[in-house]
Protein backbone atom coordinates (compact mmCIF):
# COMPACT_ATOMS: atom_id res chain seq x y z
CA UNK A 1 0.00 0.00 0.00
CA UNK A 2 3.01 2.34 1.12
CA UNK A 3 4.37 1.69 -2.23
CA UNK A 4 1.91 2.36 -4.13
CA UNK A 5 1.17 6.08 -2.51
CA UNK A 6 4.70 6.55 -2.93
CA UNK A 7 4.37 5.19 -6.86
CA UNK A 8 1.15 7.83 -7.04
CA UNK A 9 3.11 10.58 -5.04
CA UNK A 10 6.48 10.50 -7.50
CA UNK A 11 4.25 9.58 -10.74
CA UNK A 12 2.50 13.05 -10.05
CA UNK A 13 5.34 15.10 -9.30
CA UNK A 14 7.31 13.77 -12.12
CA UNK A 15 4.07 14.26 -14.52
CA UNK A 16 3.74 17.83 -12.94
CA UNK A 17 7.33 18.61 -14.32
CA UNK A 18 6.87 17.59 -17.23
CA UNK A 19 6.22 19.03 -20.45
CA UNK A 20 5.25 16.64 -23.95
CA UNK A 21 4.63 17.98 -27.22
CA UNK A 22 3.78 16.22 -29.89
CA UNK A 23 6.23 15.97 -33.20
CA UNK A 24 5.69 14.50 -36.62
CA UNK A 25 7.95 12.90 -39.18
CA UNK A 26 6.43 12.53 -43.06
CA UNK A 27 6.44 9.28 -44.39
CA UNK A 28 7.36 10.06 -48.02
CA UNK A 29 5.36 8.40 -51.34
CA UNK A 30 8.15 8.97 -53.77
CA UNK A 31 5.12 7.15 -56.28
CA UNK A 32 3.41 10.59 -55.86
CA UNK A 33 5.51 12.67 -54.44
CA UNK A 34 3.44 13.42 -51.94
CA UNK A 35 2.87 12.31 -47.60
CA UNK A 36 1.75 9.41 -47.04
CA UNK A 37 1.78 9.84 -43.41
CA UNK A 38 3.45 10.63 -40.43
CA UNK A 39 5.26 9.23 -37.61
CA UNK A 40 4.05 10.45 -34.06
CA UNK A 41 7.23 10.85 -31.87
CA UNK A 42 6.95 12.83 -28.44
CA UNK A 43 9.43 15.89 -27.67
CA UNK A 44 9.96 16.35 -23.68
CA UNK A 45 11.02 19.10 -21.64
CA UNK A 46 11.88 18.59 -17.90
CA UNK A 47 11.12 21.56 -15.39
CA UNK A 48 11.97 23.34 -18.77
CA UNK A 49 15.09 21.65 -19.53
CA UNK A 50 14.95 19.88 -22.95
CA UNK A 51 14.87 16.18 -21.95
CA UNK A 52 16.15 13.14 -24.92
CA UNK A 53 13.07 10.90 -25.07
CA UNK A 54 15.31 7.87 -24.31
CA UNK A 55 16.23 9.47 -21.06
CA UNK A 56 12.71 10.32 -20.23
CA UNK A 57 11.32 6.48 -20.77
CA UNK A 58 14.00 5.29 -18.53
CA UNK A 59 12.60 7.24 -15.59
CA UNK A 60 9.18 6.53 -16.42
CA UNK A 61 10.59 2.93 -15.75
CA UNK A 62 12.21 3.62 -12.95
CA UNK A 63 9.38 5.28 -11.40
CA UNK A 64 7.09 2.10 -12.37
CA UNK A 65 5.14 4.89 -14.53
CA UNK A 66 5.92 3.80 -17.93
CA UNK A 67 2.83 2.80 -19.10
CA UNK A 68 1.28 6.02 -17.98
CA UNK A 69 3.50 8.30 -19.83
CA UNK A 70 3.34 5.84 -22.90
CA UNK A 71 -0.33 6.24 -22.71
CA UNK A 72 -0.29 10.12 -22.94
CA UNK A 73 2.29 10.49 -25.41
CA UNK A 74 -0.46 8.45 -27.47
CA UNK A 75 -3.08 10.70 -26.34
CA UNK A 76 -1.66 13.68 -27.41
CA UNK A 77 -0.58 12.55 -30.40
CA UNK A 78 -3.80 11.88 -31.68
CA UNK A 79 -5.25 15.09 -30.44
CA UNK A 80 -2.85 17.04 -32.58
CA UNK A 81 -3.25 14.73 -35.49
CA UNK A 82 -6.88 15.52 -35.32
CA UNK A 83 -6.77 19.33 -36.13
CA UNK A 84 -5.67 19.14 -39.52
CA UNK A 85 -3.24 16.57 -40.81
CA UNK A 86 -3.93 14.47 -43.18
CA UNK A 87 -2.82 10.83 -44.17
CA UNK A 88 -2.09 7.72 -41.83
CA UNK A 89 -0.77 8.56 -38.66
CA UNK A 90 1.94 5.90 -37.54
CA UNK A 91 1.87 5.42 -33.58
CA UNK A 92 4.45 3.48 -31.36
CA UNK A 93 3.31 1.04 -28.82
CA UNK A 94 4.68 -1.53 -27.37
CA UNK A 95 3.89 -5.25 -28.16
CA UNK A 96 3.01 -6.08 -24.33
CA UNK A 97 1.03 -2.85 -24.45
CA UNK A 98 -1.32 -3.51 -27.49
CA UNK A 99 -1.99 -7.22 -25.55
CA UNK A 100 -3.06 -5.00 -22.38
CA UNK A 101 -5.39 -2.74 -24.40
CA UNK A 102 -6.80 -6.11 -25.98
CA UNK A 103 -7.42 -8.01 -23.08
CA UNK A 104 -8.23 -4.93 -20.97
CA UNK A 105 -9.27 -0.95 -21.60
CA UNK A 106 -8.89 0.03 -25.66
CA UNK A 107 -7.43 3.37 -25.13
CA UNK A 108 -6.85 4.14 -28.21
CA UNK A 109 -10.17 3.33 -29.90
CA UNK A 110 -11.39 5.62 -27.14
CA UNK A 111 -8.94 8.42 -27.91
CA UNK A 112 -9.92 8.30 -31.83
CA UNK A 113 -13.34 8.18 -31.12
CA UNK A 114 -13.00 11.51 -28.52
CA UNK A 115 -11.38 12.94 -31.95
CA UNK A 116 -13.42 11.43 -34.50
CA UNK A 117 -11.01 9.88 -36.15
CA UNK A 118 -11.49 5.99 -38.23
CA UNK A 119 -9.17 3.60 -36.87
CA UNK A 120 -8.59 3.17 -40.45
CA UNK A 121 -6.15 6.23 -40.10
CA UNK A 122 -3.84 4.82 -38.13
CA UNK A 123 -1.09 2.32 -38.15
CA UNK A 124 -0.41 0.86 -35.18
CA UNK A 125 3.99 0.82 -35.10
CA UNK A 126 5.08 -1.91 -32.64
CA UNK A 127 8.79 -1.99 -31.66
CA UNK A 128 10.18 -4.85 -32.19
CA UNK A 129 13.07 -4.49 -30.16
CA UNK A 130 10.85 -5.48 -27.23
CA UNK A 131 10.70 -9.25 -26.70
CA UNK A 132 7.83 -10.81 -27.07
CA UNK A 133 6.86 -13.23 -24.07
CA UNK A 134 3.17 -14.59 -25.93
CA UNK A 135 3.61 -14.30 -29.68
CA UNK A 136 0.10 -16.34 -29.85
CA UNK A 137 -1.54 -13.61 -27.34
CA UNK A 138 0.09 -10.76 -29.60
CA UNK A 139 -1.34 -12.05 -32.86
CA UNK A 140 -4.75 -12.25 -31.37
CA UNK A 141 -4.37 -8.72 -30.08
CA UNK A 142 -3.26 -7.42 -33.83
CA UNK A 143 -5.58 -9.12 -35.43
CA UNK A 144 -8.27 -7.54 -33.89
CA UNK A 145 -6.97 -4.40 -34.33
CA UNK A 146 -7.06 -5.19 -37.65
CA UNK A 147 -10.54 -6.35 -37.95
CA UNK A 148 -10.83 -2.78 -35.98
CA UNK A 149 -9.43 -0.80 -38.98
CA UNK A 150 -6.07 -0.29 -37.74
CA UNK A 151 -3.00 -1.14 -39.86
CA UNK A 152 -0.23 -3.02 -38.25
CA UNK A 153 3.62 -1.94 -38.96
CA UNK A 154 6.74 -3.72 -37.68
CA UNK A 155 9.53 -1.09 -36.07
CA UNK A 156 13.61 -1.96 -36.82
CA UNK A 157 13.11 -5.11 -38.32
CA UNK A 158 16.52 -6.83 -38.29
CA UNK A 159 17.82 -5.11 -34.83
CA UNK A 160 15.75 -6.89 -32.30
CA UNK A 161 15.56 -9.41 -30.46
CA UNK A 162 12.84 -11.18 -32.74
CA UNK A 163 14.34 -10.13 -35.85
CA UNK A 164 12.99 -12.25 -38.94
CA UNK A 165 11.65 -14.61 -36.66
CA UNK A 166 9.00 -11.98 -36.41
CA UNK A 167 8.03 -11.95 -39.75
CA UNK A 168 7.65 -15.18 -39.96
CA UNK A 169 5.72 -15.73 -37.10
CA UNK A 170 3.22 -12.01 -37.64
CA UNK A 171 3.09 -13.68 -41.69
CA UNK A 172 -0.07 -12.17 -43.10
CA UNK A 173 -0.93 -9.72 -39.93
CA UNK A 174 1.59 -7.13 -40.79
CA UNK A 175 0.24 -3.76 -43.86
CA UNK A 176 4.10 -2.43 -43.27
CA UNK A 177 7.58 -3.78 -42.31
CA UNK A 178 9.90 -0.35 -41.25
CA UNK A 179 13.61 -1.25 -42.58
CA UNK A 180 15.94 0.15 -40.27
CA UNK A 181 18.41 3.00 -40.65
CA UNK A 182 21.28 1.29 -39.70
CA UNK A 183 20.44 -0.52 -42.85
CA UNK A 184 19.28 1.72 -44.92
CA UNK A 185 21.77 4.63 -44.28
CA UNK A 186 24.87 3.49 -46.25
CA UNK A 187 23.25 1.38 -48.27
CA UNK A 188 24.88 2.67 -51.41
CA UNK A 189 28.32 2.08 -50.45
CA UNK A 190 27.97 -1.11 -48.19
CA UNK A 191 27.71 -4.70 -49.97
CA UNK A 192 26.05 -6.41 -46.85
CA UNK A 193 23.65 -3.56 -46.00
CA UNK A 194 22.84 -3.83 -49.46
CA UNK A 195 22.08 -7.58 -49.75
CA UNK A 196 20.52 -7.81 -46.28
CA UNK A 197 17.73 -4.80 -47.86
CA UNK A 198 17.23 -6.98 -50.89
CA UNK A 199 16.41 -9.92 -48.54
CA UNK A 200 13.81 -7.60 -46.61
CA UNK A 201 11.94 -6.05 -49.41
CA UNK A 202 12.05 -9.31 -50.41
CA UNK A 203 10.46 -11.25 -47.84
CA UNK A 204 7.80 -7.79 -47.77
CA UNK A 205 6.79 -8.49 -51.03
CA UNK A 206 6.12 -12.16 -50.60
CA UNK A 207 4.33 -11.60 -47.53
CA UNK A 208 2.50 -8.83 -49.04
CA UNK A 209 3.38 -5.99 -46.70
CA UNK A 210 5.03 -2.89 -47.53
CA UNK A 211 8.05 -1.80 -46.86
CA UNK A 212 9.13 1.69 -45.60
CA UNK A 213 13.27 2.97 -45.62
CA UNK A 214 13.76 4.44 -42.27
CA UNK A 215 16.65 6.87 -41.77
CA UNK A 216 17.22 8.35 -45.18
CA UNK A 217 19.77 11.17 -45.18
CA UNK A 218 21.78 10.77 -48.01
CA UNK A 219 20.81 11.12 -52.11
CA UNK A 220 22.96 8.18 -52.85
CA UNK A 221 21.22 6.12 -50.64
CA UNK A 222 18.20 7.24 -51.37
CA UNK A 223 18.87 6.25 -55.71
CA UNK A 224 19.55 2.71 -54.42
CA UNK A 225 16.49 1.58 -52.74
CA UNK A 226 14.29 4.01 -55.39
CA UNK A 227 15.77 2.57 -58.42
CA UNK A 228 17.06 -0.89 -57.00
CA UNK A 229 14.10 -1.96 -54.65
CA UNK A 230 11.78 -0.07 -56.49
CA UNK A 231 10.95 1.73 -53.14
CA UNK A 232 8.04 3.38 -52.35
CA UNK A 233 7.43 4.62 -49.03
CA UNK A 234 10.50 6.14 -47.10
CA UNK A 235 11.30 8.39 -44.21
CA UNK A 236 14.18 10.55 -43.09
CA UNK A 237 16.37 13.74 -42.72
CA UNK A 238 16.60 13.81 -46.06
CA UNK A 239 12.94 14.82 -46.27
CA UNK A 240 12.63 16.06 -43.36
CA UNK A 241 13.12 16.11 -39.38
CA UNK A 242 10.45 15.46 -36.91
CA UNK A 243 8.52 18.36 -36.50
CA UNK A 244 5.92 20.37 -35.06
CA UNK A 245 2.00 19.81 -36.17
CA UNK A 246 1.65 23.73 -37.66
CA UNK A 247 4.91 23.12 -39.47
CA UNK A 248 3.44 19.29 -40.20
CA UNK A 249 0.61 20.63 -42.00
CA UNK A 250 2.61 23.10 -44.36
CA UNK A 251 5.41 20.50 -44.99
CA UNK A 252 5.50 19.54 -48.77
CA UNK A 253 7.67 17.10 -49.70
CA UNK A 254 10.04 17.59 -52.87
CA UNK A 255 10.93 14.89 -54.60
CA UNK A 256 13.11 14.83 -57.50
CA UNK A 257 13.02 11.70 -59.66
CA UNK A 258 12.69 11.02 -63.02
CA UNK A 259 8.76 9.01 -63.39
CA UNK A 260 7.92 9.88 -66.81
CA UNK A 261 8.87 6.17 -67.93
CA UNK A 262 6.07 4.57 -66.22
CA UNK A 263 8.12 2.10 -64.66
CA UNK A 264 9.48 1.22 -68.72
CA UNK A 265 12.71 2.78 -68.27
CA UNK A 266 15.98 2.01 -66.88
CA UNK A 267 17.84 4.03 -64.29
CA UNK A 268 21.68 3.16 -63.60
CA UNK A 269 23.91 4.03 -60.86
CA UNK A 270 26.74 7.22 -61.94
CA UNK A 271 30.15 6.94 -62.45
CA UNK A 272 32.68 8.36 -60.16
CA UNK A 273 35.28 9.75 -62.41
CA UNK A 274 38.96 9.51 -62.11
CA UNK A 275 42.10 10.46 -64.35
CA UNK A 276 45.42 9.84 -62.90
CA UNK A 277 48.49 9.02 -65.01
CA UNK A 278 49.82 5.51 -65.86
CA UNK A 279 53.06 6.35 -63.90
CA UNK A 280 51.05 7.23 -60.34
CA UNK A 281 52.18 4.81 -57.50
CA UNK A 282 48.98 2.38 -56.50
CA UNK A 283 48.43 3.53 -53.44
CA UNK A 284 47.80 7.32 -54.78
CA UNK A 285 44.35 5.60 -56.42
CA UNK A 286 43.49 4.03 -53.00
CA UNK A 287 43.66 7.03 -51.64
CA UNK A 288 41.74 8.56 -54.10
CA UNK A 289 38.87 6.28 -53.84
CA UNK A 290 39.02 6.05 -50.02
CA UNK A 291 35.65 7.12 -48.74
CA UNK A 292 34.23 7.31 -51.98
CA UNK A 293 29.97 7.21 -51.81
CA UNK A 294 30.12 5.90 -55.18
CA UNK A 295 30.47 1.79 -55.69
CA UNK A 296 31.91 2.09 -59.32
CA UNK A 297 34.87 4.37 -60.55
CA UNK A 298 35.19 5.34 -64.07
CA UNK A 299 39.23 5.73 -64.40
CA UNK A 300 40.58 7.24 -67.34
CA UNK A 301 44.78 6.40 -67.70
CA UNK A 302 46.16 8.18 -70.97
CA UNK A 303 44.00 7.73 -73.63
CA UNK A 304 42.21 3.88 -72.18
CA UNK A 305 39.32 4.03 -69.51
CA UNK A 306 38.55 1.62 -67.02
CA UNK A 307 35.76 0.70 -65.14
CA UNK A 308 36.63 -0.39 -61.82
CA UNK A 309 33.91 -2.03 -58.83
CA UNK A 310 35.37 -0.53 -55.36
CA UNK A 311 33.69 -3.50 -54.14
CA UNK A 312 35.17 -6.17 -55.35
CA UNK A 313 38.30 -4.33 -55.33
CA UNK A 314 38.26 -4.62 -51.30
CA UNK A 315 37.13 -8.20 -51.88
CA UNK A 316 39.49 -9.72 -54.55
CA UNK A 317 42.52 -7.80 -53.16
CA UNK A 318 44.05 -8.63 -50.03
CA UNK A 319 46.54 -7.23 -47.74
CA UNK A 320 49.43 -9.03 -48.89
CA UNK A 321 48.74 -8.36 -52.85
CA UNK A 322 47.81 -4.93 -51.24
CA UNK A 323 50.90 -4.17 -49.74
CA UNK A 324 52.86 -5.95 -52.37
CA UNK A 325 51.16 -3.75 -54.70
CA UNK A 326 51.60 -0.34 -53.14
CA UNK A 327 54.55 1.04 -54.63
CA UNK A 328 53.86 0.02 -57.75
CA UNK A 329 52.90 2.04 -60.70
CA UNK A 330 49.41 1.79 -61.45
CA UNK A 331 49.46 0.83 -64.98
CA UNK A 332 51.49 -2.19 -64.03
CA UNK A 333 48.99 -3.12 -61.27
CA UNK A 334 46.00 -2.64 -64.04
CA UNK A 335 48.14 -4.84 -66.43
CA UNK A 336 48.10 -7.75 -63.68
CA UNK A 337 44.14 -6.94 -62.64
CA UNK A 338 42.08 -7.21 -65.13
CA UNK A 339 39.52 -8.97 -63.98
CA UNK A 340 38.99 -5.62 -61.88
CA UNK A 341 40.02 -3.25 -63.73
CA UNK A 342 37.79 -3.60 -67.03
CA UNK A 343 38.64 -1.46 -70.44
CA UNK A 344 35.07 0.41 -70.75
CA UNK A 345 34.93 -0.61 -74.26
CA UNK A 346 34.44 -4.44 -73.83
CA UNK A 347 31.33 -3.76 -71.12
CA UNK A 348 28.22 -4.50 -73.18
CA UNK A 349 25.90 -1.27 -73.89
CA UNK A 350 22.43 -0.95 -73.65
CA UNK A 351 19.75 2.70 -73.87
CA UNK A 352 17.78 3.50 -70.61
CA UNK A 353 14.71 3.98 -73.22
CA UNK A 354 15.39 0.78 -74.97
CA UNK A 355 12.13 -1.00 -76.08
CA UNK A 356 13.43 -4.49 -77.95
CA UNK A 357 12.65 -6.22 -74.38
CA UNK A 358 13.09 -9.88 -75.79
CA UNK A 359 16.16 -9.23 -77.67
CA UNK A 360 17.45 -7.54 -74.63
CA UNK A 361 16.43 -9.96 -72.09
CA UNK A 362 18.15 -12.80 -74.02
CA UNK A 363 21.23 -10.32 -74.21
CA UNK A 364 21.85 -9.99 -70.84
CA UNK A 365 20.66 -13.99 -69.73
CA UNK A 366 23.35 -14.45 -72.48
CA UNK A 367 26.21 -12.42 -71.18
CA UNK A 368 28.80 -13.51 -68.43
CA UNK A 369 29.28 -9.79 -67.50
CA UNK A 370 27.54 -9.18 -63.87
CA UNK A 371 27.50 -5.03 -65.28
CA UNK A 372 26.10 -3.70 -68.47
CA UNK A 373 26.91 0.24 -69.16
CA UNK A 374 23.81 2.28 -69.52
CA UNK A 375 23.52 5.06 -71.94
CA UNK A 376 21.17 7.95 -71.02
CA UNK A 377 21.59 10.46 -73.50
CA UNK A 378 25.22 11.24 -73.55
CA UNK A 379 25.58 10.04 -69.99
CA UNK A 380 27.49 6.80 -69.11
CA UNK A 381 26.17 4.97 -66.12
CA UNK A 382 26.55 1.42 -64.64
CA UNK A 383 23.20 -1.20 -64.22
CA UNK A 384 23.70 -4.65 -62.55
CA UNK A 385 22.92 -7.95 -64.44
CA UNK A 386 20.46 -8.84 -61.84
CA UNK A 387 18.85 -5.34 -61.93
CA UNK A 388 18.22 -5.84 -65.57
CA UNK A 389 17.18 -9.41 -65.60
CA UNK A 390 14.31 -8.01 -62.87
CA UNK A 391 13.20 -5.21 -65.15
CA UNK A 392 12.76 -7.27 -68.08
CA UNK A 393 11.64 -10.08 -66.75
CA UNK A 394 8.73 -7.66 -65.29
CA UNK A 395 8.19 -5.99 -68.40
CA UNK A 396 8.16 -9.36 -69.85
CA UNK A 397 5.31 -10.92 -67.80
CA UNK A 398 3.30 -7.38 -68.44
CA UNK A 399 3.34 -7.57 -72.35
CA UNK A 400 3.04 -11.47 -72.30
CA UNK A 401 0.03 -10.74 -70.51
CA UNK A 402 -1.53 -8.91 -72.78
CA UNK A 403 -0.45 -10.88 -76.31
CA UNK A 404 -2.54 -11.89 -78.74
CA UNK A 405 -3.52 -15.78 -78.23
CA UNK A 406 -2.96 -16.62 -82.32
CA UNK A 407 0.08 -14.70 -83.07
CA UNK A 408 1.39 -14.09 -79.77
CA UNK A 409 1.76 -10.22 -80.35
CA UNK A 410 0.83 -7.45 -78.26
CA UNK A 411 -2.41 -6.62 -77.90
CA UNK A 412 -4.59 -3.40 -77.21
CA UNK A 413 -3.32 -2.12 -73.79
CA UNK A 414 0.38 -2.43 -74.88
CA UNK A 415 0.06 -0.86 -77.98
CA UNK A 416 -1.74 2.44 -76.51
CA UNK A 417 1.19 2.47 -73.66
CA UNK A 418 3.89 2.45 -76.64
CA UNK A 419 1.90 5.13 -78.41
CA UNK A 420 1.48 7.40 -75.38
CA UNK A 421 5.32 6.50 -73.96
CA UNK A 422 6.53 7.39 -77.62
CA UNK A 423 5.07 10.59 -77.53
CA UNK A 424 6.91 11.71 -74.67
CA UNK A 425 10.05 10.25 -75.52
CA UNK A 426 10.46 10.51 -79.46
CA UNK A 427 10.41 13.75 -81.22
CA UNK A 428 8.27 12.18 -83.79
CA UNK A 429 6.85 8.56 -84.90
CA UNK A 430 4.46 6.71 -87.12
CA UNK A 431 2.00 4.64 -87.37
CA UNK A 432 0.38 2.16 -89.65
CA UNK A 433 -3.02 0.31 -89.12
CA UNK A 434 -3.30 -2.68 -91.74
CA UNK A 435 -5.87 -5.47 -92.27
CA UNK A 436 -6.81 -8.17 -94.78
CA UNK A 437 -8.90 -7.16 -97.04
CA UNK A 438 -12.07 -9.17 -97.78
CA UNK A 439 -10.79 -11.78 -94.96
CA UNK A 440 -14.52 -12.85 -93.28
CA UNK A 441 -14.80 -13.97 -97.01
CA UNK A 442 -11.82 -15.68 -97.31
CA UNK A 443 -12.98 -17.79 -93.94
CA UNK A 444 -16.40 -18.17 -95.38
CA UNK A 445 -14.65 -19.77 -98.67
CA UNK A 446 -11.45 -21.62 -97.16
CA UNK A 447 -12.52 -22.30 -93.56
CA UNK A 448 -11.66 -21.01 -90.16
CA UNK A 449 -8.23 -23.42 -89.96
CA UNK A 450 -6.80 -21.66 -92.93
CA UNK A 451 -8.28 -17.93 -91.84
CA UNK A 452 -6.73 -19.06 -88.38
CA UNK A 453 -2.89 -19.91 -90.39
CA UNK A 454 -3.46 -17.10 -92.54
CA UNK A 455 -3.21 -14.49 -88.90
CA UNK A 456 -0.59 -16.54 -87.51
CA UNK A 457 1.23 -15.98 -90.95
CA UNK A 458 0.88 -12.16 -90.91
CA UNK A 459 1.83 -12.66 -87.50
CA UNK A 460 4.91 -14.10 -87.66
CA UNK A 461 5.99 -12.19 -90.88
CA UNK A 462 5.79 -8.76 -89.18
CA UNK A 463 7.70 -10.14 -85.91
CA UNK A 464 10.20 -10.32 -88.48
CA UNK A 465 9.83 -7.83 -89.62
CA UNK A 466 10.95 -5.61 -86.20
CA UNK A 467 13.59 -8.08 -85.50
CA UNK A 468 15.40 -6.92 -88.88
CA UNK A 469 14.82 -3.41 -87.42
CA UNK A 470 14.96 -4.33 -83.62
CA UNK A 471 15.39 -0.30 -82.40
CA UNK A 472 13.31 1.55 -84.36
CA UNK A 473 10.19 -0.87 -84.94
CA UNK A 474 7.54 -1.83 -83.09
CA UNK A 475 4.76 -4.48 -84.24
CA UNK A 476 1.14 -5.14 -82.60
CA UNK A 477 -2.09 -7.16 -82.93
CA UNK A 478 -5.46 -5.37 -82.63
CA UNK A 479 -7.55 -8.22 -83.12
CA UNK A 480 -9.08 -10.24 -85.83
CA UNK A 481 -7.41 -9.16 -89.21
CA UNK A 482 -5.69 -5.77 -87.90
CA UNK A 483 -2.35 -4.94 -86.88
CA UNK A 484 -0.13 -1.88 -85.68
CA UNK A 485 3.21 -1.07 -86.55
CA UNK A 486 4.93 1.86 -84.92
CA UNK A 487 8.25 3.57 -86.23
CA UNK A 488 10.36 5.73 -84.79
CA UNK A 489 13.78 7.34 -85.62
CA UNK A 490 12.96 7.24 -89.35
CA UNK A 491 11.75 9.91 -92.20
CA UNK A 492 8.19 9.73 -93.15
CA UNK A 493 10.03 8.64 -96.88
CA UNK A 494 11.87 5.63 -95.23
CA UNK A 495 8.79 4.49 -93.12
CA UNK A 496 7.13 4.60 -96.09
CA UNK A 497 9.44 2.60 -98.15
CA UNK A 498 10.06 -0.15 -95.72
CA UNK A 499 6.08 -0.84 -95.63
CA UNK A 500 6.01 -1.07 -98.89
CA UNK A 501 8.43 -3.45 -99.00
CA UNK A 502 6.47 -5.47 -96.10
CA UNK A 503 3.48 -5.40 -97.85
CA UNK A 504 4.60 -6.40 -100.83
CA UNK A 505 6.34 -9.25 -99.44
CA UNK A 506 2.89 -9.93 -96.97
CA UNK A 507 1.30 -10.01 -100.34
CA UNK A 508 3.95 -12.73 -102.10
CA UNK A 509 3.81 -14.99 -99.04
CA UNK A 510 -0.29 -14.96 -98.57
CA UNK A 511 -0.44 -15.99 -102.28
CA UNK A 512 0.15 -19.50 -100.74
CA UNK A 513 -3.08 -19.75 -98.92
CA UNK A 514 -5.21 -19.76 -102.24
CA UNK A 515 -5.59 -22.59 -104.47
CA UNK A 516 -4.07 -22.81 -107.88
CA UNK A 517 -7.01 -21.38 -109.76
CA UNK A 518 -7.82 -18.47 -107.78
CA UNK A 519 -4.20 -17.20 -107.81
CA UNK A 520 -4.07 -17.94 -111.77
CA UNK A 521 -7.48 -16.03 -111.94
CA UNK A 522 -6.57 -13.33 -109.11
CA UNK A 523 -9.52 -13.55 -107.52
CA UNK A 524 -11.86 -16.02 -105.26
CA UNK A 525 -15.42 -16.09 -105.03
CA UNK A 526 -17.51 -15.93 -101.81
CA UNK A 527 -20.97 -14.70 -101.09
CA UNK A 528 -20.42 -11.32 -99.76
CA UNK A 529 -22.31 -9.77 -96.39
CA UNK A 530 -26.06 -9.37 -98.57
CA UNK A 531 -25.23 -13.59 -99.09
CA UNK A 532 -24.79 -12.71 -103.13
CA UNK A 533 -22.37 -14.30 -104.56
CA UNK A 534 -19.49 -12.24 -106.01
CA UNK A 535 -15.71 -12.16 -106.76
CA UNK A 536 -13.03 -10.89 -104.58
CA UNK A 537 -9.41 -10.01 -105.24
CA UNK A 538 -6.59 -12.61 -103.48
CA UNK A 539 -3.86 -11.15 -101.48
CA UNK A 540 -5.46 -8.03 -100.73
CA UNK A 541 -4.34 -5.99 -97.70
CA UNK A 542 -5.12 -2.19 -96.88
CA UNK A 543 -2.72 0.09 -94.64
CA UNK A 544 -2.71 3.54 -93.85
CA UNK A 545 0.28 5.43 -92.38
CA UNK A 546 -0.18 8.57 -90.35
CA UNK A 547 1.80 11.01 -87.80
CA UNK A 548 1.81 9.22 -84.33
CA UNK A 549 0.28 11.65 -81.46
CA UNK A 550 -0.26 11.26 -77.93
CA UNK A 551 -3.93 9.99 -77.80
CA UNK A 552 -4.66 6.41 -79.13
CA UNK A 553 -8.01 6.95 -79.63
CA UNK A 554 -7.34 10.19 -82.45
CA UNK A 555 -5.44 7.94 -84.02
CA UNK A 556 -7.98 4.94 -84.41
CA UNK A 557 -10.20 8.02 -85.59
CA UNK A 558 -8.25 9.06 -87.95
CA UNK A 559 -7.14 5.52 -89.17
CA UNK A 560 -10.80 4.57 -89.69
CA UNK A 561 -11.17 7.35 -91.57
CA UNK A 562 -8.37 6.86 -94.19
CA UNK A 563 -9.05 3.14 -94.79
CA UNK A 564 -12.53 3.48 -95.95
CA UNK A 565 -10.76 5.77 -98.56
CA UNK A 566 -7.78 3.11 -98.73
CA UNK A 567 -10.64 -0.54 -99.18
CA UNK A 568 -11.95 2.03 -102.08
CA UNK A 569 -8.81 1.18 -104.54
CA UNK A 570 -8.94 -2.51 -105.74
CA UNK A 571 -5.79 -4.20 -104.80
CA UNK A 572 -3.48 -3.35 -101.90
CA UNK A 573 -2.66 -0.22 -100.90
CA UNK A 574 -0.69 2.01 -98.18
CA UNK A 575 -2.44 5.84 -97.81
CA UNK A 576 -0.11 8.15 -96.79
CA UNK A 577 -1.91 10.79 -94.89
CA UNK A 578 0.99 13.66 -94.28
CA UNK A 579 0.92 13.26 -97.91
CA UNK A 580 -2.52 12.82 -99.11
CA UNK A 581 -0.70 10.13 -101.19
CA UNK A 582 -2.14 6.31 -102.40
CA UNK A 583 0.58 4.19 -103.20
CA UNK A 584 -0.21 0.53 -104.64
CA UNK A 585 1.41 -2.56 -104.59
CA UNK A 586 1.76 -4.56 -107.49
CA UNK A 587 2.99 -8.07 -108.02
Amino acid sequence: MLQNELKSSLGKEFFSKLKIEPYYQPIVDLTGSSVFGYEALSRFLLDGVPMKPIRVFKMAEGLGILPELDLMCRKLAIEAFSKGLKGQLFINIFPAYLVSEYVGKGHTLTFLQQMKLSPSSVVLELNEAVKVQDMSLLKKAIKYYRDLGFGIAIDDIGTGFNSIHSLLELEGLLDYVKIPRELVDGVSKSKIKYNLIKVLSDVCASIGAKAIYEGLEKEEDLMTIYYDFNAQLVQGFYFSEPIPVQRAKEYSPSVNLPKECDGNCLHGRRLQELKLSPSERFYHFLECVEGLMERYVLLEVEDKRYFVDLWKLKSQLDSRRINLYYYKELKEVISKERDIFLELHNLPTIRSDATDIRNLFDLVTNSRKEVFLLMEGDKVKVIERHTLLDHFSKRLAKELANVNPLTHLPGNRVIEEKIKRFSSTVDEFWVCYMDLDNFKAFNDAYGFYAGDQMIKKVGFLLENFRKENPDRVFVGHVGGDDFVILLWDMSLGEAKEKLLKLLKNLQEKLLEFYSPEDRKRSYFVARDREDELREFPIASISAVLLRGSPDPLDISKRSAQLKKKAKSYRGSVLFVEHLNEILTINL
